[in-house]
Formats: C-alpha cells, sequence, structure tokens
C-alpha cells in the first residue's frame, strides 16, 4: 500500500514538474518584455528597421507585452552588439553585412560566431546622392570624372568603414577602371551629417541607402543620380541604375537580426515562430513597400548559411577579387 502512495506522489510530482517546465518554455518570449538593441542614434537604417519591427509586433498583437527599443549612442556598432551579447533571449540587435565587413577589416573583434542569427529580414538598394546643382547628371559623369584624376573628388559615406555604401561604390569605381584606394573616402557619424556635409559640398558625392536619403530626396534637398538595383525603383523613377550606365552592378544592402549566443534551440524556435508570423501580416508588408524595401525573411539556419557565404564573399570583395553582381 505505502509503496503504491509513493509511485504516486512520485508520478505525480513528474507531472508537475513536466507541465511547469512546459509552461515556461512553452511562451518565454510571451512571458517577457522584448528588448531590441539599436547601435547609434534614431532614425539610422537600424533604428528605422526595428521602429518597423515594434509597430508590427504590437499592432498585430504577435506578442503580449510592449517591445522596447533600447540606443546605445556614440562609440561604434559594437557598443549596442556587445550590449546585446550580454542578455538573455529576449534580447535581440539588428545586424548587416558591417558584422561581417568590420571585423575583416580590423575594426572589430565581434563575429557571428559571437552570436546566434536569427533571421534575415529584408534588403534594400544601394544609391548615390549630389547636391541639387553638382555639375554631375548621372552616375557615369561621377566616375568619368573619378577617372580623369581619382583623388579629385570627395566621396562621403556613413557610420563605418566597410559598410556597403563604401564597398558598393568601390565596386562600382573599379568597374569603371578606376582604382578605388585612391578614390577620397570621407566618414562620418550619421547620416544627417552625411547629408548636411553633402548639401553644404563639404562632399562632391554620398554613397548610402534609399532608407536614409528618402526623406531629403522628396524635400528636393539633394538629387540622386545611381541606385544598385537591377532596373529603377517605384517612387524613384527618375533615378537610373548603374546597370543601364554601363556599369554591371547589382548590389543589395540586407537586413537581419540576432539574439546572444547562449540562446538554446527552443528560444530560437520560439523567435523563428514569432519573426515569420511577424514577415507574413500585412502590417509588415505594407512598411515594407512604404520604406522601399523588398521581403528577404530567412529563418535562423537559413541566416546563418546566408551569413556564412557573406562573409565568403565579403572576403573576396574586400581583397578586390570578385565583383558583387
Amino acid at each position: 500500500m505505502k509503496k503504491g502512495i509513493l509511485f504516486v506522489i512520485v508520478l505525480c510530482l513528474c507531472m508537475t514538474l513536466t507541465f511547469n517546465e512546459k509552461k515556461a518554455g512553452d511562451s518565454f518570449l510571451q512571458q517577457n518584455s522584448l528588448y531590441i538593441v539599436v547601435s547609434g542614434v534614431p532614425e539610422g537604417g537600424f533604428d528605422q528597421t526595428a521602429q518597423v519591427m515594434k509597430s508590427v509586433l504590437e499592432q498585430e498583437k504577435l506578442v503580449n507585452r510592449p517591445v522596447n527599443i533600447l540606443y546605445q549612442r556614440g562609440g561604434t556598432v559594437d557598443k549596442g552588439w556587445t550590449y546585446m551579447m550580454e542578455r538573455e533571449a529576449n534580447y535581440i540587435s539588428l545586424n548587416s553585412s558591417l558584422l561581417l565587413s568590420r571585423n575583416l577589416l580590423g575594426s572589430s573583434n565581434v563575429t557571428m560566431n559571437d552570436v546566434t542569427p536569427l533571421a534575415i529580414l529584408a534588403e534594400e538598394w544601394q544609391v548615390v546622392a549630389v547636391p541639387m546643382d553638382s555639375p554631375f547628371a548621372n552616375g557615369k559623369e561621377l566616375l568619368h570624372a573619378l577617372k580623369k584624376k581619382p583623388d579629385s573628388l570627395k566621396i562621403g559615406f556613413a557610420p563605418d568603414f566597410g559598410n556597403d555604401d563604401q564597398i558598393s561604390f568601390a565596386r562600382a569605381a573599379e568597374m569603371a577602371g578606376i582604382d578605388p584606394y585612391r578614390i577620397q573616402f570621407l566618414k562620418f557619424d550619421s547620416a544627417d551629417d552625411l547629408f548636411q556635409a553633402l548639401i553644404n559640398h563639404e562632399v562632391d558625392a554620398a554613397t548610402t541607402t534609399i532608407t536614409e536619403v528618402r526623406h531629403d530626396y522628396e524635400k528636393k534637398r539633394l538629387k540622386l543620380v545611381a541606385t544598385t538595383t537591377s532596373q529603377r525603383l517605384d517612387g524613384f523613377e527618375d533615378v537610373p541604375t548603374w546597370k543601364e550606365q554601363g556599369i554591371p552592378l547589382i548590389f543589395s544592402h540586407w537586413r537581419g537580426v540576432m539574439g546572444p549566443k547562449q540562446m538554446s534551440q527552443h528560444d530560437i524556435r520560439e523567435w523563428d515562430q514569432l519573426l515569420q508570423k511577424m514577415t507574413e501580416t500585412k502590417s509588415w508588408k505594407k512598411r515594407l513597400k512604404q520604406k522601399g524595401w523588398t521581403s528577404r525573411y530567412m529563418n535562423s539556419k537559413e541566416a546563418k548559411i546566408f551569413m556564412e557565404n557573406q562573409l565568403r564573399q565579403y572576403e573576396e570583395l574586400i581583397q578586390g577579387e570578385q565583383a558583387v553582381e
């Protein structure tokens, strides 16, 4: 009799523990506040991605608690990434090719092996901007001037050396027969600083993304002379592609999400489910269209493979051995 009672008690305890563990584990992201860590200042590319995520997750009621955006200002993007890396699985951060290129250039110790890739969300495109009264009507004329004298013009970008803004312009120049190492590249801390310098003629051209330049472009504070798309973009029909100007460059800038390295497989699966639901909503698709971004969702497993392939390409790119097409 005692053995029977003991068995029942043990069985009940096991069932209770199993139930509690399942209950706690099944809804980790619903039980905890979510934090998106953004490196840099508000309105930058990472912040705009975080704002869209926050808006859609809350509007579609995909989470039970508010989504918080934490800004890590000052320093480089490493500051925000490092902050996130020391937190729990309810903290994530945005990434891009900077995670790969900065380490290859020796300006960062953070690699993709220090984090957990969670998703690739979207891609956007690079553009080249010039002042409204610039003598260059298109990118071809700009490259022609650079080819005659590569150090005659100043090309601005922000916020980090080796980002897609700088690399995409360097590739276009190289395809035009220009030594990219002779170009005067000037780095600015933010897109706002960059565009102000362009308007003030402190630089002759700026290489940036559609997201960051859209406002000034629509306000006619600057003009765009080239995009890295295969065809002209909606809303930017007057902007020629590099391809139609004789430069066979198609270059996309991807944005992704990553978490701390120590995330469990259960945490990763939860993020996979949540982010997939987010990218399937009408709200997400609407916001992407407004931003001029292209949907490119990949889950954690696919994102890891994608980033490994990108790393190999950037190794070759930075060494000048392969074109991005």
